[in-house]
């Protein structure tokens, strides 16, 4: 489960009249490992006047009635810490809480990391913060996993540059992808979504294994990746931040902040990405990347006072790719006979898309252990794209509405959580094949949902079962259950384990959009369905001090079991595409090794390794076959090393990634020159950045891929894309050799006046 309660519901546990003064905020941190403590209580002492903080251990309260005045923080298994103000501060404050139990002679400590392994969540659950995403040039969402073994990134063909992600060895649709728990990457933006969000607006992102809770939506089969945007609030006045790459691309990220009111604030986020170089470094003849122009801008307002919460973000995109076949490289007349060889193979990918998000709540004037919230969000995307003569047109129009009460319950250890949910989805899909073909795949659907989560904790024993009954008018009813538990073994040792259903509907052509870089021919065999399945999972955190050294051990196990799936299967023949529903086995194991060691004060080591076993029942005319899933690496790993002096003016970091072989589609019924090998072989790439700080700028400099692993082979029949046998979708490595890139970050801070304590 993800602690994290909606940033909506967090603000007071009892009303008081304050002054018209600035709200106050400020984090809570553990003294023995410096993680932030969600759900922390403060308040002001001797006043009605209080709140808890967020998953990320952040807290905004109002203001005293009078100066000075004493702030209090707490924590259930943590001492009190008191904070003496005889005025308003001007910087965000930090609590340092002690263990209640002493821990005897030997004094385990932990310095923050860039990503923290957290013992208080229900999940297992990452949180990389923005010293993690500053590690890498981090320009979109899809480019912030590079330092992470959890989440596995790649290219999802040799010609389009968007990239997919892997969690728990299955695709990146199978986790659910929300905006502080507001489904977001979903429905047309499942295969470009990663790619249009921008890293600099990301404050945290928190990656939670195995099912989700009931409470957080019915699609985290595999997990959820929950991104915590920046605050209006906590943000400075002027943020800037320029990038420039060796293959031509430039990226500008402006975020201006505002108050609007004593308790209220709004942040515009400005992003542009543009790429005007017709890049190929494996003399294909075709562009490994597409020439890009993006806009994407957000605004957001949020509003904070004692016992309600509010806020209302828009974002408008607008986003054009232009890649394909050089212009030198098209065919002669008379080559290539009927395989139009009088035209260059266009690629053309246009998304323009309106997101609106509301959240609104409110504690109980009379009961602050009672608060209702409530989500509200709507989206229009437009997708266009064309592949030479193949082409995709879809529009979806969603809407989302969620109401949830929570309560405390005894003598506050156990809550309650009950709630209404609505999903609004309306699909327009149209695609025309290679010889002129239409398929409409458009759909509307409409989903009502109940859910229920009961949390009982006891002596260090924390246990959440929930229930959630979805009624889709398009695919009928699914009972969801779900069930959590945790056991904190000691202070800084925690086992959990989760088992649960979870489901999602498909949106195949979308989610298998690299298809649309070939010649295969798509064909649908079933009526498709739901895609439901079945997680179970464990997991054991240790932290301790070793050797001098301040460790952090992590080891995990999940399955995911599929009851329903829909299949795309490649493997039928080289020059199809075939979607049916699974008959017979589809499962995805997968084990987790991961270390973080403090070597001294500045230098951090992490090595992580992971194993997946991920296998499907694919049928045709040989009968069920179960084979490996393409492209999935049996083994994974990962070695990081991080540098910051003490001051934290200068930092280096340097991530290798290895990957192991993998599997790629049968093309053996090609003919002997238009064929890929079966297997992958197993690679690496190594990662560097280092960076200089000095009074409010950052200057970085960094090289992706810098020894150059390219995957030589990207394009069967790259000479003939109109031809039976091109295919550009057959990925499994790097498609790009090493890029070097710099940039700066620039931040206007406000003045600072430390409080007293």
């Amino acid at each position: 489960m993800n602690f994290r309660i909606p940033i909506t519901l967090l603000f007071g546990l009892l009303a008081a009249q304050a002054f018209s003064q600035e709200p106050i905020t400020g984090k809570v941190v553990a003294q023995e490992s410096n993680e932030l403590l969600p759900t922390a209580n403060v308040y002001w002492l001797g006043t009605t006047i209080g709140t808890t903080t967020g998953y990320g251990g952040e807290f905004t309260i109002p203001p005293p009635p009078a100066w000075p005045a004493r702030l209090v923080a707490s924590f259930v298994g943590y001492k009190p810490d008191t904070l003496l103000l005889k005025a308003p501060p001007t910087s965000p404050l930090t609590f340092t809480l002690r263990w209640a139990v002493e821990m005897g002679p030997v004094e385990v400590v932990e310095r923050v990391q860039g990503t923290q392994l957290s013992t208080r969540t229900i999940n297992a659950t990452e949180i990389i913060g923005q010293k993690e995403l500053k590690r890498a040039a981090c320009c979109d969402l899809s480019e912030s996993f590079e330092t992470n073994a959890t989440v596995d990134v790649s290219y999802s063909d040799a010609v389009s540059g968007t990239k997919t992600i892997r969690m728990l060895g299955l695709d990146g649709k199978y986790a659910q992808m929300s905006v502080e728990n507001i489904p977001f990457i979903r429905g047309l933006s499942t295969a470009s979504g990663l790619t249009l969000l921008p890293g600099t607006w990301i404050k945290d992102i928190n990656l939670s294994k195995g099912i989700g809770t009931a409470v957080n939506g019915p699609n985290a089969m595999t997990g959820q990746i929950d991104l915590c945007l920046v605050n209006p609030l906590s943000e400075p006045p002027l943020f800037v931040n320029l990038y420039g790459n060796s293959q031509g691309r430039m990226e500008a990220n402006v975020h201006t902040a505002q108050p609007t009111g004593k308790q209220s604030a709004n942040l515009l986020l400005v992003h542009g990405n543009w790429m005007g170089t017709e890049l190929d470094q494996n003399k294909d003849g075709f562009m490994d990347m597409p020439m890009t122009r993006r806009i994407n801008v957000m605004d957001r307002w949020v509003h904070q006072s004692e016992r309600r919460s509010a806020q209302v973000a828009l974002r408008f995109v607008d986003d054009v790719r232009e890649g394909g076949q050089l212009t030198g490289h098209v065919p002669a007349a008379g080559e290539h006979a009927g395989h139009r060889p009088d035209m260059p193979y266009d690629i053309d990918i246009r998304n323009r898309m309106v997101d609106v998000l509301a959240k609104h709540g409110i504690i109980f004037e009379n009961d602050p252990t009672k608060s209702v919230g409530f989500i509200v969000s709507g989206r229009r995307h437009d997708s266009q794209s064309t592949y030479g003569i193949r082409q995709y047109d879809g529009l979806q129009q969603s809407f989302y509405a969620n109401a949830v009460f929570q309560q405390l319950l005894g003598k506050g250890t156990d809550q309650l959580k009950t709630g209404l949910a609505f999903q609004f989805d309306d699909y327009r899909e149209l695609f025309t094949d290679t010889i002129g073909r239409q398929r409409d795949l458009g759909r509307v659907e409409r989903m009502p949902g109940v859910f229920a989560e009961y949390t009982r904790m006891r002596n260090g024993f924390t246990l959440v079962a929930g229930l959630r009954a979805d009624a889709n008018d398009r695919f009928g009813s699914v009972v969801s259950p779900r069930v959590h538990a945790k056991v904190d073994l000691g202070p800084l040792t925690t086992a959990r384990f989760s088992v649960g259903h979870g489901f999602r509907t498909a949106n195949p052509l979308v989610e298998n959009a690299a298809v649309m870089a070939s010649s295969r021919r798509v064909i649908f065999e079933d009526q498709l369905g739901m895609e439901r399945s079945w997680n179970l999972g464990a997991s054991l955190l240790h932290k301790f001090k070793w050797l001098e050294r301040k460790w952090a051990v992590g080891v995990d196990a999940y399955r995911t079991s599929f009851t329903s799936q829909v299949i795309a299967d490649l493997d039928r023949a080289p020059n199809m595409l075939a979607f049916y529903m699974l008959d017979g086995p589809s499962f995805a194991n997968s084990a987790l090794v991961d270390v973080q060691v403090e070597l001294n004060r500045v230098l951090d080591l992490k090595v992580s390794y992971r194993y997946y076993d991920v296998r499907t029942t694919y049928t045709g005319v040989g009968g069920e076959r179960l084979l490996e899933r393409p492209f999935t690496p049996m083994h994974r790993g990962l070695v990081d090393l991080a540098f910051a002096d003490r001051k934290e003016r200068w930092r280096f970091d340097v991530t290798l990634n290895l990957f192991g072989p993998s599997r790629i589609p049968s093309t053996q019924a090609n003919p002997s020159d238009q064929r890929m090998w079966d297997r992958a072989p197993a690679y690496g790439t190594l990662h560097a950045q280092i960076t200089r700080v000095v009074g409010p700028w950052e200057f970085y400099l960094g090289g992706e891929n810098i020894t150059s692993t390219l995957q030589q082979q990207q394009i069967i029949a790259a000479n003939d894309p109109f031809g039976p046998y091109f295919d550009a979708s057959l990925i499994w490595g790097p498609t790009n050799k090493a890029m070097l890139y710099g940039g700066l970050r620039f931040t206007l801070k406000p003045s600072k006046n430390e409080p007293t304590k």
